[in-house]
């Protein structure tokens, strides 16, 4: 599978595939900006790479400071569309928590600031969103996912729709 913890790993990834080709992909980050779409259908998060986290805020300030073409290249932006099913609850993000994001898809370049989009949890898509208090339980259970883990495949982890109301 295509799983991405590095936004300079996954815009050399982008590079490589066709803007028809359909991928859907997976990346562990942290979130350093939280934004809710005019439109209120959506939340757009500007993610970073999952090992900054205990550097965020550092690492922001380092990132305010520099020239907007430089930034845009160590930054992910996605889309968080709401569920289709309005009686479910949007998914909530904070900054500085590490998520895995699953079934990201319509990877492009805009401004040469990558972007993608995912459609949040729903009764069609449960997991597809997972809280982790840190990098590393993040990776731990990654790894036991592929190594075939069993029922425990969630360790460490929330799914999106434990955490809304």
């Amino acid at each position: 599978t295509n799983v991405f913890v590095s936004v300079k790993e996954l815009r050399e990834f982008t590079k490589t595939i066709d803007e028809l080709q359909v991928v859907f992909l997976t990346v562990i980050m942290c979130v350093l900006a939280v934004e809710r779409l005019a439109n209120n259908c959506g939340t757009r998060l500007t993610l970073v790479d999952g090992f900054m986290q205990p550097h965020l805020k550092a690492y922001g300030r380092k990132l305010e400071r520099m020239d907007q073409s430089r930034k845009d290249t160590r930054v992910f932006k996605i889309t968080v569309w709401d569920p289709k099913q309005r009686s479910l609850a949007r998914p909530r993000f904070q900054v500085g928590v590490i998520y895995e994001l699953k079934k990201i898809h319509g990877l492009k370049f805009y401004h040469d600031i990558l972007q993608g989009s995912v459609q949040a949890v729903g009764p069609t898509n449960p997991g597809i969103i997972k809280e982790y208090e840190d990098f590393e339980t993040a990776k731990r259970a990654q790894a036991e996912h592929e190594d075939g883990a069993g029922p425990d495949e969630n360790a460490g982890g929330n799914d999106m729709e434990e955490l809304t109301p």
